[in-house]
């Protein structure tokens, strides 16, 4: 991994994994990881609309991730911060995080008013009450951090390659046959959590109720 931010949030996912399984949304701890909160964020299962491929949603976003396209994401689609030549892929690797409880890192580059920029995406496998796989905790942080930032959007990111613990592979290379399920259960209030991450984690919390 490029990034302190990566490395922090990676390492405080493992610390939470009890036997090898993946761990509960309940469990993180915003103090745990203060110095990464505005480039964190945590992603939760949506369906498919529009004969669209399911992607999940933002419903948590860092100030800083929110500031590296000049938007709000909350409620935003995480494949349309990319290329439309990688949102297949992107759809393949999320589905396999949620899945399998693997996690995945992303290499990736955009250009803003022709200056590149790169970055990396970490993406680590969470699960809602119920124990269901339909949450994503991670963070999105470019490699550098140009004056730019926040001053004008990034309009896209391509992903670069893919990267799996303990392997390294094209993201051409990656398959995931299974389909993520289309069960939700009815929506409730988690205020204590969006309050938490609103105060503390200065983050962008998406209004509404917090399934599961």
């Amino acid at each position: 991994m490029k990034t302190r931010t990566s490395t922090d949030i990676f390492r405080y996912w493992q610390s939470l994994r009890e036997k090898g399984r993946t761990p509960s949304r309940d469990q993180l701890d915003p103090g745990a990881i203060r110095d990464a909160l505005p480039d964190v964020f945590i992603l939760e299962q949506a369906e498919a609309d529009q004969g669209r491929t399911a992607s999940p949603r933002f419903r948590l976003a860092g100030t800083r991730l929110c500031a590296l396209f000049v938007r709000e994401l909350r409620g935003a689609r995480l494949d349309s911060l990319w290329s439309a030549a990688d949102m297949q892929d992107l759809a393949d690797v999320t589905r396999r995080v949620m899945l399998s409880g693997e996690p995945a890192v992303i290499q990736a580059s955009g250009i803003a008013d022709g200056e590149r920029l790169a970055a990396e995406l970490v993406l680590l496998p969470l699960l809602s009450r119920g124990g269901r796989h339909d949450r994503i905790f991670g963070s999105l942080t470019p490699i550098s951090r140009p004056a730019w930032i926040g001053a004008r959007p990034l309009p896209f990111l391509s992903i670069d390659r893919v990267a799996f613990p303990d392997r390294d592979l094209p993201v051409r290379s990656v398959a995931v046959r299974a389909t993520v399920s289309r069960t939700f259960a009815a929506p409730t209030r988690d205020t204590a959590l969006r309050q938490a991450l609103s105060r503390v984690m200065h983050l962008s919390v998406m209004d509404g109720g917090k399934g599961r």
